[in-house]
């Protein structure tokens, strides 16, 4: 029986090694053992890698554009901030003018009614007339002449056209930043 025992050792240890001998064929790739499994883990990395190197090609282009668009920006808002001080000088130094252009005698005989302070108040908050006339001398007919002055009303439209004008300068320079 010993005899057998040792047969069957030996039988079990040369289909061990046959088994494993396969396995290995398997995973080397020996085309007669159906394998290949080196080959096409190599593959699956090379085509994960071609993918990543896409990825990050994509992700650099995408940066370049960004820097591109933000030194475009950087030029324009240079130029924004140029031309607004140059609005801001001219919008102080009109007024400063309206005292010249508007004198004192006009100021005592045109009083602004209420209900101009408050379509002007309206206009410019963007609330309604019924909310300007309660924020904006509530309890006075619209008829009644307000507290604002003519020189304080040029000096106030005169401001908005210059910031109208600053604005609508700040977005043609947009519009021309991108084509």
């Amino acid at each position: 029986m010993a005899w057998l025992q040792g047969k069957a050792a030996a039988a079990a240890a040369i289909a061990l090694a046959l088994l494993l001998a396969w396995q290995t064929a398997r995973i080397e790739g020996l085309p007669l053992a159906g394998g290949g499994f080196k080959q096409a883990v190599a593959a699956l990395e090379k085509d994960i890698a071609a993918h990543d190197l896409r990825d990050a090609r994509a992700r650099a282009e995408a940066l370049a554009a960004s820097a591109r668009i933000q030194a475009r920006m950087n030029t324009v808002a240079a130029a924004h901030l140029a031309a607004g001080r140059g609005i801001q000088t001219q919008i102080q130094t009109v007024i400063e003018k309206v005292p010249v252009y508007v004198p004192a005698k006009a100021d005592a005989e045109c009083r602004i009614p209420w209900g101009a302070v408050r379509l002007l108040d309206a206009a410019a908050s963007g609330a309604g007339l019924a909310d300007s006339g309660a924020r904006v001398g509530p309890g006075q007919p619209d008829d009644a002449a307000s507290d604002v002055t003519l020189s304080e009303a040029v000096a106030l439209l005169a401001a908005n056209a210059g910031f109208a004008r600053q604005n609508a300068e700040q977005l043609t320079a947009l519009q021309q930043a991108y084509p």
